[in-house]
């Protein structure tokens, strides 16, 4: 059983001006799943404890200042309005509310529709020396991996495949062995934030357990599931973490103006499909909402997501990408690369 967590406090972070992050992102979501007959949930409450286990006081009390204050640009992407502290503490309480639906057994997985989004938000805000903090707040997923394993969980993989690397969570997790980072992603020398190369593998204890997989721009599913085959699912399961998370971010589709990777929706369904399938091994699956701003893309993918762990036949209704010869070149190239730096972690080949 697959079950959502969600709450309308998600609504009232508004940004002062048109803004690709907007309510409408999450509003198309369940919109979409409104039909379904799944349960919906909402967040826990109480999170600060986590929180402060993942960001520094210094940085949310900047933040809760910062909230109170009204409308304003912390950074040349990110905005905060008075809802926004409400907003943001109850993305990472969706958060939470999945890894224990999850671990208490009572579904098999969950997808927390939160915003504002959160992997590019660092220990202190902005992250590896990133331009901006990217949409984001609190890091949802971070505090979710620190949540599970105060309860007792050992291993925690963190699959993203958000189109742009999650820097804040590399940041967070890079010497701790606990947490395994996967993420693949756009090219960093094309796309913000300018993080996520091959050579970034973690440091003192946790060397081995960051994996970047940066695809050259106009990427189709077709190489992007070979480097699911080839290196993603492999480590995982390796690695044998007992929780999945999934930074669920669809702005890799095609569709996207923010990106320029081509994946079409069969794609995501191979990950859902991959993931679900996991499930047994792992206690289970919470996918965060991250990316994503073409509203049809973000209701179907949804949807999709729901329909696949429902266990119901799925037609995905989109032609899948093939890669151009010169792009899937390069894409070998970096295929090669990540192989060879973490052949010496992990059985891959």
């Amino acid at each position: 059983m697959i079950g959502v967590i969600y709450d309308e406090a998600f609504l009232e972070h508004k940004p002062p001006r048109h803004h690709v992050e907007n309510p409408s992102r999450v509003l198309s979501i369940i919109k979409a799943l409104s039909q379904e007959d799944i349960p919906m949930e909402r967040p826990v409450e109480n999170i600060d404890e986590w929180l402060f286990r993942v960001h520094d006081p210094s940085y949310v009390r900047w933040i809760d200042t910062t909230c109170e204050g009204g409308y304003a640009f912390i950074d040349a992407d990110t905005y905060v309005s008075p809802g926004t502290c409400r907003a943001a503490r109850l993305a990472v309480g969706a958060v939470v509310k999945g890894v224990d639906k999850v671990l208490s057994g009572e579904w098999n997985a969950a997808y927390a529709v939160v915003r504002p989004p959160g992997h590019h938000a660092g220990r202190v805000g902005r992250a590896l020396m990133a331009p901006t903090q990217g949409f984001c707040i609190f890091n949802n997923v971070a505090v979710g991996a620190v949540y599970a394993l105060g309860r007792g969980v050992d291993r925690v993989a963190i699959l993203d495949v958000d189109v742009h690397h999650g820097n804040g969570t590399q940041e967070i997790f890079y010497s701790d062995p606990r947490v395994l980072y996967v993420s693949l992603h756009q090219d960093p020398v094309t796309i913000y934030p300018g993080t996520g190369y091959v050579e970034e593998v973690g440091e003192g204890a946790g060397e081995g357990f960051n994996v970047n997989i940066p695809l050259p721009p106009l990427t189709g599913d077709d190489v992007y599931q070979e480097a699911l085959d080839r290196i993603v699912w492999p480590i995982i399961k390796e690695f044998k973490p007992q929780l999945i998370l999934v930074s669920l971010g669809f702005d890799a589709h095609e569709l996207e103006t923010i990106a320029n990777l081509r994946l079409s929706l069969n794609t995501y369904a191979e990950i859902f499909r991959k993931l679900r399938d996991l499930v047994g091994v792992v206690k289970g699956v919470v996918f965060v909402l991250e990316g994503g701003y073409n509203f049809e893309v973000l209701s179907r993918g949804s949807k999709l997501l729901i329909d696949v762990f429902s266990g119901k036949d799925v037609d995905v209704g989109e032609v899948a990408t093939d890669t151009d010869p010169r792009v899937r070149s390069r894409a070998n190239s970096v295929m090669r690369d990540v192989i060879r730096v973490h052949r010496q972690y992990w059985h891959i080949e």
